[in-house]
């Protein structure tokens, strides 16, 4: 075998390994955004194809370029090559490949932040820490009307004539707290009730009925305006499942340096999805720490941080849109180079001489 041989067969060989690495990449990419809808042999199938096309329009633009060597259709050749070349590189290939790598840079990151915020905002939920926006108006309202028969019973109301103590009119702006606690969601036994005799003045009274009036008001909130116990003890569950997939398979993996498995993503992202999920239903009861997360829970249709990583188009999109730092283009130009050389061996190895 002569060296001219011996030269093309090692391109041959060097081709062959960076196309695998290319090939690997890309049916990674669309096994993760098509799943189970195509077999893995498929989508291998498909993969290595397209790569030998892409190759082959390579090769159809340098011979079209070499002017010492004869062609039929040279201006022909050079513009399928370069369609071949567009469609099947920088159309599949290329975004699949940054895709596959950027994925597997930073998928662990990813998993662990919206492992986090989502179980802080189910962990509002499950404690059952914020209240019903709408409540601060209710508690408004009765307290003003409180502090109006608080003020009468000291005898600083608006009325002309001054009089401490528990008489006609205090009664009155009693009962109209009362009413509104009622209508608040307040039950017979959270109420104010006057023990004074007419007329008469007790300032440890005045704490009783005051301390009544905020008892009911507690018992408002607690039963009307936060969330319910039963969806509390769902939330938590939900996020006691993130935290143990999370613990008992990613970190593992993470751990020990190897790449997170398709299948171990898609089910921690399907936890995390029912976190997203149980935050939007519930979402008067959360206080999100951005207008960005506000939007992001609360969308019409749910994508959660590590499904965007999932997907191809979402990935390019998102930095696209200048979601991702510019180390996004270090994967852009790894892809491109794994490419390129692979292009390059392949036209070396079937270099066309007369």
């Amino acid at each position: 075998m002569d060296s001219e041989n011996i030269k093309k067969w090692g391109c041959l060989i060097a081709f062959l390994v960076l196309m695998g690495i290319s090939c690997w990449a890309t049916e990674h990419s669309l096994h993760l955004l098509f799943g189970k809808s195509f077999p893995p042999i498929f989508l291998w199938v498909l993969t290595l194809a397209m790569f030998v096309v892409a190759s082959y329009g390579t090769k159809l633009i340098v011979d079209s370029l070499n002017m010492d060597i004869y062609l039929d259709h040279r201006r022909r050749d050079f513009w399928l090559g370069v369609v071949l070349v567009l469609f099947f590189w920088l159309i599949v290939s290329m975004p699949t490949n940054t895709h596959t790598f950027f994925f597997n840079g930073s998928i662990g990151s990813v998993i662990a932040q919206d492992k986090d915020k989502t179980c802080s905002y189910l962990r509002q939920l499950s404690e059952r820490v914020n209240t019903d926006p709408i409540y601060k108006d209710v508690y408004d309202d009765i307290v003003g009307k409180w502090k109006k028969a608080s003020d009468e019973y000291k005898g600083l109301g608006n009325r002309e004539i001054k009089q401490k103590g528990a008489g006609q009119f205090f009664r009155q702006l009693v009962e109209d707290v009362n009413s509104e606690l009622i209508k608040a969601g307040a039950n017979n036994g959270h109420r104010v009730v006057v023990v004074d005799n007419y007329n008469q003045f007790n300032a440890d009274n005045l704490t009783v009925y005051e301390n009544q009036v905020y008892a009911a008001l507690k018992y408002i909130e607690d039963t009307k305006y936060k969330v319910d116990k039963k969806t509390a003890s769902a939330a938590g569950q939900v996020a006691e499942d993130i935290k143990r997939v999370y613990k008992d398979t990613v970190e593992v993996l993470l751990q020990s340096g190897s790449l997170l498995p398709v299948d171990v993503v898609k089910q921690q992202e399907e936890n995390i999805a029912k976190g997203y999920t149980a935050v939007k239903v519930n979402q008067k009861y959360v206080s999100f720490e951005d207008d960005a997360d506000r939007e992001l829970y609360t969308a019409e249709n749910i994508t959660t941080r590590t499904k965007r990583m999932i997907s191809v188009y979402d990935v390019w999109k998102d930095f696209l849109s200048g979601k991702y730092p510019l180390s996004f283009v270090y994967y852009i130009i790894l892809s491109i180079l794994v490419d390129v050389a692979a292009f390059i061996f392949f036209d070396f190895a079937f270099k066309k001489n007369d």
